[in-house]
């Protein structure tokens, strides 16, 4: 190399080195200087330990998807549940249980296993709760009937699901399951409630 290169080299490193020491040259908010030449990870490395972390504590109380069972269908299962554990007991009018029950008297107490109270009597159990359309019918709902007599409401039953509910029968004399597709059900079928989802039920 010759001399006026190893020269221009030498005065190019010097005036580096003043820049840098006399805070000429950019410096960071860390007290480091940038360079073209250099590369400092750290602060990507305290980012990504922030994401991790970050990451770690959102999982910690994020609720598992699996295994998860919404509320509602809960409260139903159990309303079921009730409900078939008294399959076969019989039917009287005006009984209020353990041994016989009317149909209002039925849902009254399975709803009252969850903390519902309802009302005695099936025409004003069906003035309360979130009106359901047959369309819209969940498990644990309430469903409503009027009679060949008359059009206003005179049984109640609990909808199970796939067209079944439950209820205190007088025809059959006993607490039974049957379907809403029946010639005699499907015609008196007026509407459903939902009260498992109201302020009342306290559970």
């Amino acid at each position: 190399m010759k001399r006026t290169q190893k020269n221009l080299l030498t005065a190019i490193t010097l005036l580096s080195l003043s820049l840098l020491t006399s805070g000429c040259a950019p410096k960071n908010t860390d007290g480091s200087y940038t360079s073209a030449y250099s590369y400092h990870p750290y602060n990507t490395i305290n980012q990504n330990i922030n994401i991790r972390d970050n990451l770690h504590v959102e999982n910690r109380y994020r609720r598992p998807t699996n295994n998860y069972t919404p509320a509602s269908t809960t409260i139903g299962n159990n309303i079921e549940n009730v409900a078939k554990s008294l399959l076969g007991t019989d039917y009287q009018y005006g009984a209020n249980g353990p041994y016989h029950y009317d149909c209002s008297s039925f849902t009254k107490f399975v709803f009252s296993k969850q903390g519902i109270n309802l009302p005695r009597v099936s025409r004003d159990q069906a003035n309360v709760g979130q009106f359901v359309r047959a369309s819209q019918l969940q498990k644990g709902d309430l469903i409503f009937f009027n009679s060949k007599k008359s059009s206003k409401v005179s049984h109640v039953g609990i909808y199970l699901g796939r067209g079944d509910f439950i209820h205190a029968s007088s025809s059959k004399d006993k607490v039974t399951i049957s379907n809403l597709s029946s010639n005699y059900y499907s015609k008196h079928f007026k509407w459903g409630r939902r009260v498992t989802n109201m302020s009342y039920a306290s559970r």
